[in-house]
């Protein structure tokens, strides 16, 4: 599987090259941007068009990687507060087994829980 996903990459970065080989002259070519808003106005000199599509790909990289922090955080928040949890629940489920498997003498009592004084009523009839 991991000689796949290297071909698998090996073609998509291939077809990129590809991709830019063939269309050369416009990566090459000239521009600048214009940020206008209205109270800040900015030109960029001009560079090449290839030098804007790195600029923007690596933005957009650092961009997912601090979204996908903060949200890596909070996973981890969220697993401490339940891993906390079931170790409390462990905790009250060996409590409960240890008094469930501890013998109760002839004079000890039963629980209130055992005890009934009314029988159950059926709820549902038989036929």
């Amino acid at each position: 599987m991991n000689k796949v996903k290297i071909a698998f990459w090996i073609v998509i970065f291939g077809f990129v090259g590809l991709i830019i080989y063939q269309n050369k002259i416009f990566f090459m070519s000239q521009s600048h941007l214009n940020l206008n808003l209205g109270f800040f106005y900015y030109e960029t000199p001009n560079m090449a068009n290839a030098i804007f599509f790195v600029a923007f790909f690596l933005l957009g990289i650092l961009l997912t990687y601090f979204l996908s922090l903060f949200k890596h955080y909070k996973d981890a928040k969220i697993i401490k507060t339940l891993k906390t949890k079931e170790s409390t629940l462990v905790e009250t489920v060996s409590a409960l087994e240890k008094e469930l498997s501890t013998p109760k003498g002839p004079g000890e009592p039963l629980s209130e829980a055992a005890v009934d004084d009314e029988p159950m009523k059926m709820t549902a009839e038989v036929k």
